[in-house]
């Protein structure tokens, strides 16, 4: 059952704004144009070259991006989906990211003073010393914390009911359960189309640049990828296994260097493209969600993409 093999999660991050609603000038203002006060508001940037602020706002990007890449979409309220492979790695991940992000947090607090002093000539009229809230108030205004729930199913709705009222509405928990795992899925899928088709993009131009991250993200998701699917995907998996086998035996380097070697490779990506555009596009769509978008919908035809190699591999044959 998927609830023995997943768990619902979220990452609750809060983090100190530093922009305040400056009434009185938004009413000044709107009292000289002759204007009603709600058309407009002037926000005030309290602080000013906050380093250490700044530094805790890319702390908190850090901390969601990882969250993302192991967890899958479930809702709009915040929650995604975490396979049981990842909850002891990513609880003892998060205690790190809590304790780096506590001390992150009293190094600003230590120069929080200085950047009020370094911002008030800056504001001028506009500084007012209560737009700051206290170190004390500041402290509990950052903050991050890891939720994790189970995933709802049916079986576990208890309510005073009808017995078919019942199971009506253990129906629908049980299907839409069914379509946000489909859509995790989906996510998987997008995920290993972007990273090949990104690869016959680079590999497909002569001139192009790239870095050692063209092989290394393909690596990082086919070796991360059958752990996230929680659906349990055999062709997801298959896909992920060849991409594994013929795409990741060279490094960037490698390729640079030969030309024979990186057009060889450039085929084997668009060869296998060219197969999961044909199981996506075997697969029937979603009688739930009739109106769903297709996952390669930005993708270049197979036919375009080989087209376009054509050139560079005559090019490279010696």
């Amino acid at each position: 059952m998927i609830t023995e093999r997943a768990m619902l999660a979220a990452v609750h991050i809060s983090i100190w704004t530093a922009v305040k609603h400056d009434r009185k000038v938004s009413r000044d203002v709107a009292d000289q144009h002759g204007a009603q006060e709600s058309v407009g508001r002037y926000n005030k940037q309290l602080l000013r070259g906050a380093e250490k602020l700044d530094a805790l706002r890319t702390f908190a990007g850090q901390i969601r991006q990882h969250f993302y890449k192991i967890t899958l979409p479930w809702s709009d309220e915040g929650y995604r989906l975490l396979p049981a492979h990842f909850y002891f790695e990513l609880t003892t991940q998060m205690r790190e990211f809590e304790r780096a992000f506590s001390q992150s947090v009293e190094e600003f607090l230590e120069v929080y003073p200085s950047y009020i002093e370094q911002v008030r000539p800056e504001l001028n009229g506009l500084f007012r010393e209560e737009d700051y809230p206290s170190v004390e108030k500041l402290r509990a205004k950052f903050g991050v914390k890891l939720e994790v729930l189970p995933i709802p199913s049916g079986d576990d709705f208890r309510v005073t009911l009808s017995e078919e009222e019942q199971a009506r509405v253990a129906r629908e928990i049980d299907e839409s359960v069914r379509q946000s795992l489909n859509r995790g899925t989906r996510d998987l899928w997008v995920r290993l189309t972007d990273v090949v088709t990104h690869m016959v993009d680079k590999l497909d131009e002569p001139e192009s640049r790239f870095h050692a991250s063209l092989v290394t993200n393909v690596f990082d998701l086919v070796d991360l990828l059958p752990r996230l699917n929680v659906n349990q995907d055999e062709e997801l998996n298959r896909f992920a296994a060849e991409i594994k086998d013929r795409l990741c035996n060279f490094s960037a380097h490698d390729l640079k260097k030969n030309e024979i070697l990186r057009a060889a490779t450039a085929t084997d990506a668009a060869q296998i493209l060219s197969q999961m555009d044909a199981a996506l596009r075997g697969r029937e769509q979603d009688p739930a969600d009739p109106h769903e978008k297709p996952m390669l919908k930005n993708a270049p035809s197979v036919e375009d993409i080989f087209l376009h190699m054509s050139a560079y591999m005559e090019a490279a044959t010696p």
